[in-house]
C-alpha cells in the first residue's frame, strides 16, 4: 500500500523559513529551505533544524524548490552536507547559485513545466502558478495510487505581467481529478478583499512619474515585475531608471539572460549616467521595504548612503506591503525620511502600489473546490492564517477528520485509505548569530528638518479603528516626549479618528486629520509642527 509521511521544518504556525520533508518508502525528500528573519539585531537569521536533517541525511535523496524567495531557498547554503541535486524552477536556480560555492553548481538541475521527473517510486512535475517573483511553482507527486499536490505560494492575475495565470484547473485534468492530498499557501486565508490585476499598478506609475522631482520606488529585490512596469512607465514619460542595491542588480542581471524582462536596454542606466541627467528625470528603484539594516533605503534614511540623498519634496513610492513583525524598523525608516522632508505614499485605493503575492480567501475557497483533495494540510502562516483556511475547507465540504492544522516536527501519514497522525519528532530552530555585529553609530540629530512630527496608523476600514498601536516621532530641538506620549493616548482612544470612513479620497482624509493634529498640539502645547501622516 502507498504511503507518503510529511515532516513540516518550519513554515507552519510561523511566516517564513518554509521547509517539508516528505518521505515514501523509507526515502525522503525536501520541498524548499528557506530562511526567516529575525528581529533581533544580534540574529542574522533563523534556520529550520539542520540536526535533524543531518541525522536522516543518508535517506535523503534530493530538494525541489517552488521558487526562488529567500524564506524558501535561503536555508540551502547551509544544507551541503546533504550532496543530493536541487531540482528547480530556471530563476530560482540561479539565485540559488550565488549562494552556493562553484563547485556544487553542478547539483542544481533545472527543470521544465509539466514534465513527469521520475524517480523509483513516484513522479513529480513542476506546474506554473503566478507569484511576486517570476518561475514561481507548484508541485504534483504521484505514486501509483496517490496524487499530492503542493501549491507553493501562489494567487490569480488574469494578465500578469509574466507568464500565464495560476490554472487548478490544468492541474486537476493533470491528475485525471484525483487529488488525495493538498498542501495549500495560507499566507492570505484571513484577506476577504478582492485582489487588483498586477497591471494596475503602471497606471499609478504612469500619472506619478509626470510630477516635476525625483522619484524613488521602493520594492523587494526580488519584485522583477514590478520593475518591468516601472520601465514600461519610464518609458511613456521620458524617465531613466536607476537600480540601487547588490541584490536588486543581480536579479535584474539573472532576469535579462532568462529573457524574462523587456525594453530595459535604453531605459535602466548606471548612477554615472545618472550623472549627467537632472534629477527629475530620473527613478531610483531602490531595496529596503521592510526596514533592512544595511538596506538602501534606511542607509537613505539616516544620512548613510553615499550614492543618493533625500531632499525636500523628494516623492518616495512604497510599492510593497509590510511583513507582519516588521512595521517598527520600517516605520522608524519611514519617520526619518519625513524628517528630510520626502513626501511617502504607501498602497491605497487612490495609490496602486502594491498587490499580494498570496491568494485571499475567495480564491483559497476555490482551489479547494476546484480540486476537492480528500486530506487537506493549509500551509504557509501562523497560526491563525492556517485555521482560518482549515475552516475555509471545511466551509467546501472537505471532511474536518482529514483536515490537519500541523505544527512544525508534526508527521502525518497519508495513504489511499487516508490520513493519521503519528507520533511528533522534535525539531528545533537553528539560531545565526550576526558574525561581525557592531552597534551602528548614532545619528546625527541635526541632518533632520526641526518641529515635524512623523505619524504612521494602520486602520481598520471594517471595524473604524485603529489595528495596531500609532507610531509617531516627534522632530524638534527638545525632542518633546510629551507630545508623543499625548499625542499616542489620544489616538488610541480613536478620538481623532471617527468620520475618516466617510470620507473616499485619501488625500482628504489625511489633510483632515494633519489640520485636527496641528490644532491640538498647538493648544496643549503653544508650539507648531509640520505634521506627515501615513494612514493605513
Amino acid at each position: 500500500m502507498d504511503k507518503i509521511k510529511v515532516t513540516p521544518l518550519g513554515g507552519f504556525g510561523e511566516i517564513g523559513k518554509n521547509l517539508l520533508v516528505f518521505e515514501i518508502n523509507n526515502k525522503c525528500f525536501i520541498i524548499d529551505a528557506g530562511i526567516k528573519f529575525s528581529l533581533d539585531d544580534e540574529i542574522d537569521y533563523i534556520l529550520p533544524d539542520t540536526e535533524y536533517l543531518e541525522n536522516i541525511k543518508e535517506n535523503i535523496h534530493a530538494i525541489f524548490i517552488t521558487h526562488g524567495h529567500e524564506d524558501h531557498v535561503g536555508a540551502l547554503s547551509k544544507l551541503s552536507f546533504l550532496n543530493v541535486p536541487i531540482y528547480s524552477p530556471p530563476m530560482a536556480g540561479e539565485i540559488i547559485k550565488k549562494k552556493l560555492s562553484r563547485d556544487n553548481h553542478e547539483k542544481i538541475k533545472p527543470v521544465s513545466l509539466y514534465k513527469k521527473y521520475r524517480f523509483d517510486d513516484f513522479n513529480i512535475s513542476w506546474f506554473p502558478v503566478v507569484h511576486s517573483i517570476p518561475d514561481s511553482c507548484g508541485l504534483i507527486i504521484q505514486t501509483k495510487k496517490i496524487n499530492f499536490v503542493h501549491t507553493g505560494d501562489f494567487r490569480f492575475d488574469e494578465d500578469p505581467v509574466f507568464g500565464k495565470n495560476s490554472n487548478f484547473y490544468k492541474v486537476k485534468e493533470f491528475i485525471n481529478g484525483q487529488c488525495d492530498l493538498l498542501l495549500s499557501d495560507s499566507t492570505n486565508a484571513m484577506i476577504d478583499e478582492d485582489q487588483i490585476q498586477e497591471k494596475e499598478i503602471e497606471k499609478t506609475f504612469n500619472y506619478k512619474f509626470k510630477e516635476n522631482r525625483k522619484i524613488i520606488i521602493c520594492s523587494f529585490a526580488s519584485q522583477i515585475s514590478r520593475l518591468q512596469l516601472a520601465i514600461n512607465s519610464a518609458k511613456k514619460t521620458n524617465r531613466k531608471i536607476v537600480l540601487l542595491g547588490s541584490t536588486l542588480k543581480k536579479n535584474l542581471n539573472i532576469s535579462k539572460n532568462l529573457k524574462i524582462i523587456s525594453d530595459y536596454e535604453d531605459i535602466v542606466v548606471t548612477q554615472n549616467q545618472a550623472k549627467k541627467l537632472n534629477k527629475d528625470k530620473i527613478i531610483y528603484f531602490v531595496t529596503g521595504s521592510q526596514g533592512e539594516e544595511f538596506s538602501v533605503l534606511t542607509r537613505m534614511s539616516k544620512r548613510k548612503y553615499n550614492d543618493l540623498q533625500i531632499d525636500n519634496n523628494d516623492l518616495i513610492l512604497m510599492s510593497s506591503s509590510v511583513i507582519p513583525g516588521n512595521e517598527n524598523k520600517v516605520f522608524e525608516v519611514v519617520h526619518n525620511l519625513h524628517a528630510l522632508g520626502a513626501e511617502i505614499i504607501f498602497n491605497n485605493d487612490k495609490n496602486k502600489l502594491h498587490v499580494s503575492g498570496h491568494s485571499p480567501s475567495k480564491d483559497l475557497e476555490n482551489v479547494i473546490e476546484t480540486l476537492s483533495p480528500k486530506v487537506f494540510v493549509p500551509v504557509h502562516g501562523d497560526i491563525d492564517m492556517l485555521n482560518a483556511h482549515k475552516n475555509l475547507a471545511i466551509k467546501k465540504n472537505i471532511d474536518p477528520t482529514n483536515v490537519f492544522v500541523l505544527s512544525n516536527g508534526d508527521n502525518l501519514e497519508v495513504s489511499e485509505n487516508g490520513a493519521k497522525l503519528l507520533d511528533q519528532s522534535k525539531v528545533i530552530d537553528e539560531i545565526v548569530l550576526r558574525e561581525n555585529y557592531y552597534e551602528s553609530t548614532p545619528t546625527k540629530k541635526n541632518i533632520y528638518k526641526e518641529n515635524i512630527i512623523s505619524i504612521v496608523l494602520i486602520f481598520d476600514k471594517k471595524n473604524k479603528s485603529l489595528i495596531h498601536k500609532p507610531f509617531i516621532k516627534v522632530f524638534d530641538k527638545s525632542n518633546n516626549t510629551k507630545i508623543k506620549d499625548y499625542l499616542k493616548k489620544h489616538l488610541s482612544n480613536n478620538n481623532s479618528l471617527e468620520g475618516l470612513h466617510i470620507l473616499q479620497d485619501w488625500s482628504q482624509i489625511t489633510e483632515q486629520f494633519n489640520q485636527e493634529i496641528y490644532k491640538l498640539v498647538l493648544s496643549k502645547f503653544n508650539k507648531k509642527y509640520q505634521i506627515k501622516t501615513i494612514i493605513l
